[in-house]
């Protein structure tokens, strides 16, 4: 919720499903005068639909008749503008809404945050990316102007933006220049809305114009995080390794699935050692070999009286010479 100095009692919030989106503070080096121009973060998803609210407290008064609220998104110029009348919130608290870009008197494009799509192309000559960084200048951004104004008279129910709505597609890297920007909007086809009433107004003299400016910077939590807006969320421990008692019943049906796969990982392992094995003994049997000493190793035996004796491979090599006793005379 944007708050501004000069204006006490007025907040502006973008909101979705009902919800304001959580704001993040900007940074902009003191460049700016922070009295008239408030600068903010949001994290946004693609595919949500938005509305900017602008809430007025009871008893709220400007130095004119009127507030006038100038929307411009992704820098496309004037898309909406909402007034917000002095007399509308004297006793009470007063909502203006702007819903997306006016078609008709009851009719309206609502604004969509996409993601914004890019390409990395090597080829795109300086004056391509010249021309398309003019047409992403404010790209990731919603400015609202502020201006104080006094009424004239009331224009009817007539009303059509006359700016034509961007269709950017996919954008060069190059053209990016590095810029953190994730999303841009987009709009949805016609939808019926509340009957707004037009009025002709002219500004306050001697004010300044703007007299402030609110922009919001929406970007993914991934590029706010990237960015350090957003402290990045620690990683969690495995299911495995944390206590079970704290565990959700979805991350037990986790746990135990894969418990499961795991096991029929481990018996479909043990079912193919043992079928290899089979196979080996089955179809392709071998004798084994038979040691056989090499010649000068020494081998222990038994002898006929159960003693062990050693003999040499090159004693057992050798073929015994049978003894020859002369039993003659001579």
């Amino acid at each position: 919720m944007v708050a501004i100095d000069h204006l006490p009692g007025v907040d502006i919030i973008v909101v979705v499903n009902g919800r304001a989106l959580t704001e993040y503070e900007y940074d902009d080096g003191g460049e700016l005068d922070l009295t008239r121009t408030v600068q903010r973060y949001i994290e946004v998803k693609s595919g949500d639909i938005f509305e900017i609210h602008i809430v007025a407290q009871a008893g709220f008064r400007s130095g004119g008749d009127a507030v006038a609220f100038r929307i411009n998104v992704d820098g496309a110029g004037v898309i909406d503008a909402a007034l917000l009348e002095n007399g509308t919130c004297r006793t009470k608290t007063f909502t203006s809404i702007s819903r997306g870009c006016p078609r008709g008197a009851a009719s309206v494009l609502r604004y969509k945050f996409a993601e914004l799509e890019t390409v990395v192309d090597g080829h795109v000559s300086q004056a391509e990316v010249a021309r398309i960084q003019s047409i992403v200048k404010g790209l990731g951004s919603i400015v609202i102007e502020v201006e104080q104004r006094r009424l004239v008279s009331s224009l009817g129910t007539s009303m059509n933006s006359t700016n034509k709505l961007k269709t950017l597609g996919a954008l060069p890297e190059k053209a990016l220049k590095g810029q953190s920007i994730s999303h841009s909007v987009d709009f949805t086809g016609p939808v019926a809305c509340p009957r707004v009433t037009t009025m002709s107004t002219r500004p306050v003299t001697g004010v300044p114009s703007p007299y402030a400016t609110i922009v919001f910077h929406y970007r993914s939590r991934a590029t706010l995080e990237s960015m350090l807006i957003i402290p990045r969320q620690p990683t969690p421990p495995p299911l495995e390794d944390r206590d079970f008692d704290t565990l959700s019943p979805e991350e037990v049906q986790d746990l135990q699935r894969r418990f499961r796969e795991l096991k029929e990982k481990n018996a479909t392992k043990v079912n193919i050692k043992q079928e290899v094995k089979r196979e080996r003994t089955d179809d392709n049997p071998r004798p084994r070999k038979v040691a056989r000493p090499a010649r000068g190793f020494a081998v222990l035996e038994f002898d006929n009286d159960d003693f062990v004796r050693e003999s040499s491979t090159a004693t057992l090599a050798q073929t015994p010479q049978a003894e020859v006793i002369d039993l003659s005379d001579d």
